[in-house]
């Protein structure tokens, strides 16, 4: 019997955890260039080890927490500093602690004239210098489908200003989430160019939840904990009246 009261727990602990990992991902639905989070479960113990010493109960837990690339809505915004990515490929900018990847493109132009993230940090060229953008209060910037940004003056005279730092990674499932949609690089993951992609001014890739398929995973996974939590009062109930009624000597 208390095999199966911490096997219930044991189901109960993963299914919370598999609820605030959803909760997290409907609070994003509105954060540009999210991807969301899935997990897996997996069982503790294996096959022989159930059957023979565990008598048929198993542990639950959750086996892997791994991020969905899979890309999300490109909204128009008409925005010139708002840029998607279509297809493969990761802004390169400049974390407090080395090169962090991201597929948010709200970008600004701070008070020194560079290009930055909507929260602050560098965006880099393909040599990994940091943009600025000159005269931006007087010229329009244009961003072409490869990611070369121009900048064009008020008689229509273009100059090029510099070419996006636009990588793919060798193995997404090594990219390690980082603060405000940001990841960074776990070892044995490479940059390389991407070959595959197009930038799109004045458009923002949105979120890649979908309320529908998250709110029904919610639900599933409160009928589960529901499920093991009456489970567990069970076999406090049990426990209870074994006690009353106590052993036979």
């Amino acid at each position: 019997m208390v095999s199966g009261k911490y096997s219930a727990l044991a189901g109960a602990i993963s299914r919370e955890q598999a609820i605030a990992n959803l909760s997290n991902n409907l609070a994003n639905i509105s954060t540009t260039g999210y991807k969301k989070s899935n997990v897996s479960f997996e069982s503790v113990l294996s096959g022989a080890t159930q059957t023979n010493s565990a008598k048929g109960i198993n542990y639950d837990r959750i086996g892997k927490n791994y991020t969905d690339f899979s890309p999300g809505p490109i909204n128009t915004t008409d925005n010139p500093l708002d840029l998607a990515i279509q297809g493969d490929g990761f802004f390169k900018v400049q974390g407090p602690s080395g090169l962090l990847y991201t597929k948010r493109g709200d970008l600004a132009i701070n008070a020194e004239g560079q290009l930055t993230t909507s929260n602050g940090l560098p965006v880099l060229d393909d040599g990994n210098a940091l943009i600025t953008i000159p005269d931006s209060d007087t010229q329009k910037v244009v961003v072409d489908d490869d990611g070369i940004i121009y900048t064009v003056d008020p008689n229509g005279n273009p100059s090029e200003v510099a070419q996006l730092g636009i990588v793919d990674i060798t193995d997404k499932l090594k990219l390690k989430p980082e603060s405000d949609t940001t990841f960074s690089l776990e070892i044995g993951a490479l940059e390389i160019p991407s070959e595959s992609f197009r930038v799109i001014q004045g458009g923002l890739e949105v979120s890649n939840v979908n309320m529908t398929e998250g709110m029904t995973q919610m639900i599933d996974n409160y009928r589960t904990f529901e499920t093991y939590h009456k489970v567990l009062k069970s076999y406090q109930t049990i426990s209870e009246q074994q006690d009353e009624l106590g052993t036979l000597a």
